[in-house]
């Protein structure tokens, strides 16, 4: 399905040209992400290239490479399940999956767990964990997050920090490889390894 741009889209792009600089936070730290095995290669989990492939909460098909991680194990095993759980399928359609522990070092990241970051977008945090991307989907629109999604990577961040939608406590941290800086890094901690291969 193809979809037009959010009639929004040019607002969030002046909001972020408001926020500025003044708001990127550095980010240094181990993220989390439970990957299908067939995309198990640390390529695959890095160039983003799924979010070319289908709709995500803050990606709309063929618009940005994205690669979707998470600060904590158990909030990446929460969006690992959330396909089939809004689906309500069969907990087993989204296995196997293999835990993989990820690096970033990047300067230029948005924090939207920061009030006042959410507060000059306008951005609030129910529509970041509330909002029903899926349904708009299917209605043939783009949601809001994924408008903000696209406006993050073309205004040049590196990564963006939101509140999970799929585990209340935890947050995801969204990389932006082909903004990645000099310096920066994303790579996988350890290579997944298959026995016999």
């Amino acid at each position: 399905m193809m979809f037009t741009a959010h009639p929004q889209a040019p607002k969030l792009t002046e909001r972020l040209q408001t926020l500025g600089t003044g708001h990127d936070a550095p980010f240094d730290g181990e993220l989390y992400r439970f990957i299908n095995p067939t995309y198990s290669k640390s390529s695959d989990i890095l160039d983003g290239a799924g979010a070319l492939h289908a709709n995500g909460r803050w990606n709309v098909k063929g618009a940005v490479r994205l690669s979707y991680t998470a600060l904590a194990p158990q909030t990446a095993l929460a969006e690992a399940l959330a396909h089939v759980n809004y689906f309500r399928l069969p907990i087993n359609k989204a296995l196997p999956r293999v835990l993989v522990a990820l690096r970033l070092r990047a300067k230029r990241v948005l924090d939207l767990r920061d009030g006042n970051v959410r507060k000059t977008l306008r951005l609030s945090e129910d529509t970041i964990r509330k909002l029903d991307w899926r349904a708009e989907n299917q209605h043939g629109d783009v949601a809001v997050t994924q408008a903000w999604g696209t406006a993050f990577a073309a205004a040049g961040f590196e990564a963006a920090i939101v509140p999970s939608a799929a585990d209340a406590s935890g947050a995801n941290v969204l990389v932006y490889p082909e903004n990645l800086h000099a310096g920066s890094r994303f790579d996988v901690v350890s290579e997944v390894r298959w026995p016999g291969k």
